[in-house]
């Protein structure tokens, strides 16, 4: 009940006084959105030395079908719902939270492309702008000099978001080396079809990290990242049949409603993808049954419970700088 009130006083707040009661809104100059609106992204002040950064998500798109006006594959300009519900880690006024009292900013995604892309796209009669490389370097370049010396750092993203968090985790290491640094992604485990032509489409940032191959898969990723920093941790949470991530991945292989087997081709590569980084001893994994997609803007966060390893306890135990035990049904 008490977290209940908590959450109605903070949307009422936020109803009645705009974003602003806890959200600064930050303009990113040059940035831009998909459909060419401005970009900005927000933070909400904190300890300094405690620092979040939080990759929103949102779909992406990759051809006239997917990246038309009337697609509902992916956000087209910034969008901050998950400030205004305010739930799991966007609950600012609860003590339970992980990542209560420290300094969040986060991360709008609005370009179709995971956070990563350096291209404006002709789909034959409309454009698309799949800048978001541009917009996270302008973030990061206001969080690396406002933000100078933190002790703690947490690089995490949602769905889209925990591509973005992984493929810019490697700039986020590089700028902190002294920093506790932990990287989470949040239902983004990266299966994908062998022909997906997304990447070539966007023309992607990708992590500048010694040993990555040329078109490296997430779980490449985690690994080598893992590998070339070992104090820092990596993380990944997913659910075994994750609804949303089961769908772009039928959208993939030309499927609006996802087969039977496409689900269990899924299901298969997100083991494969959350047990390959598991050859570094700072990676860990949460892998949770069922198919709701992404916890940490979701009340669940604070209940999810598998075996004897409540997800709250994991993730608080990750971002003290610790690396968790991996967790599987």
């Amino acid at each position: 009940m008490r977290r209940f009130l908590a959450l109605l006083l903070f949307l009422g707040l936020a109803l009645a006084q705009g974003l602003e009661a806890f959200w600064k809104a930050v303009e990113v100059p040059g940035g831009l959105c998909s459909d060419g609106s401005p970009y900005r992204f927000y933070v909400s002040p904190g300890d300094p030395k405690r620092l979040v950064l939080d990759f929103q998500g949102g779909g992406a798109c990759w051809n006239a079908a997917t990246c038309s006006a009337e697609s509902q594959t992916y956000r087209k300009r910034v969008d901050v719902q998950e400030l205004l519900l305010a739930q799991g880690i966007y609950n600012r006024l609860s003590a339970a939270n992980p990542f209560a009292g420290w300094t969040h900013v986060f991360i709008p995604y609005c370009t179709g492309d995971l956070h990563v892309g350096r291209a404006t796209v002709d789909y034959g009669g409309f454009r698309v702008h799949h800048q978001g490389a541009r917009n996270v370097q302008g973030v990061l370049e206001y969080v690396f000099r406002n933000y100078t010396n933190p002790e703690r750092v947490f690089v995490t993203g949602c769905s889209a978001g925990a591509y973005g968090a992984v493929f810019w985790a490697d700039r986020v290491l590089a700028a902190y080396k002294e920093a506790q640094v932990a990287v989470c992604g949040d239902a983004g485990v990266g299966v994908r079809t062998e022909g997906f032509p997304g990447f070539a489409v966007w023309n992607p940032r990708l992590p500048e990290v010694a040993g990555l191959s040329p078109n490296p898969q997430v779980a490449e990723i985690y690994l080598v990242l893992a590998r070339a920093f070992p104090k820092a941790r990596f993380a990944q949470y997913t659910t075994a049949l994750d609804g949303t991530q089961v769908f772009f991945y039928g959208l993939m292989k030309g499927e609006r409603t996802p087969s039977e087997a496409t689900a269990r081709e899924w299901a298969e590569g997100a083991q494969r993808a959350l047990l390959l980084p598991a050859q570094a001893e700072n990676y860990t994994l949460y892998l949770a049954p069922g198919s709701q997609h992404c916890i940490l803007p979701r009340p669940e966060l604070y209940t999810l419970k598998v075996g004897e390893v409540a997800f709250l306890d994991w993730l608080r135990s990750l971002a003290e700088g610790k690396t968790p035990p991996r967790v599987r049904p």
